[in-house]
């Protein structure tokens, strides 16, 4: 489990994302992953492997709050290595989870 997650203070906690290009803001539980986050948002993202990092369509460019959001797995890792046109700001939507920092913005890259 991560650190961010371990105490209920910051478990029970929320967060704020800010979903660009729309500019949706919406404030939802630490510890929900991004793509459950932007759906929030009422935006949606591509995604046919069900969550498990291994299709990479659910690239988004963190743009602000890298630090609050949970550590890059191997798994997560490896699939960006894959993905054409990745940036150094991209996370998978459905491994990266929102942790200690209450401001995150990401932008949608297949919108």
């Amino acid at each position: 489990m991560s650190g961010f997650l371990r105490t209920d203070k910051r478990r029970n906690g929320k967060a704020w994302l800010t979903v660009l290009p729309a500019g949706k803001r919406v404030e939802v539980a630490r510890g929900v992953n991004l793509l459950e986050a932007i759906a929030v948002a009422g935006e949606s993202v591509a995604q046919r492997c069900g969550g498990r990092a291994r299709c990479g369509e659910c690239q988004v460019l963190v743009r602000q709050g890298w630090r609050g959001l949970s550590k890059v797995r191997q798994a997560e890792r490896d699939r960006l290595a894959k993905v054409q046109g990745v940036d150094p700001l991209s996370r998978l939507a459905c491994q990266a989870a929102l942790g200690i920092h209450n401001n995150i913005v990401v932008e949608l890259v297949n919108h």
